[in-house]
């Protein structure tokens, strides 16, 4: 191989190492670049991460207060319960009364016709 040949194949050489360095500098960047547009995204995403963990907070909470409020709905639920049962008790009660006192009205009836009749 003469000087001039060997020259010609360094140089060409070189072009080739030349190129391929330009391709994985150009390469370099465009992963340089995925890596800032994936780390954005990222953090987009714990940005929303947090707020669903804050929302998920303020719901609990919420569900917390509609707990206690259940608690209270069914104590005043067996508040009414209750009153309901005494107040049918007494109606039975005043039921019978009343039976009683129509009985009763109806022989004081028959008796002031019967004395009626005696005179």
């Amino acid at each position: 191989m003469s000087d001039e040949d060997f020259k010609s194949f360094v140089r060409k050489e070189l072009s080739d190492i030349r190129r391929d360095m330009a391709q994985m500098q150009q390469m370099t960047a465009d992963l340089i670049r995925i890596v800032g547009n994936t780390n954005g995204m990222l953090e987009e995403v714990q940005q929303d991460v947090n707020v669903m963990k804050q929302d998920i907070g303020v719901m609990k909470r919420d569900i917390d207060v509609m707990k206690q409020d259940i608690d209270v709905m069914k104590q005043d639920i067996n508040g009414i319960k209750q009153d309901q049962k005494r107040m049918s008790d007494t109606q039975e009660e005043q039921g019978r009364v009343l039976e009683m006192l129509s009985y009763r009205s109806l022989a004081h009836d028959a008796d002031i016709r019967d004395l009626r009749r005696v005179r």
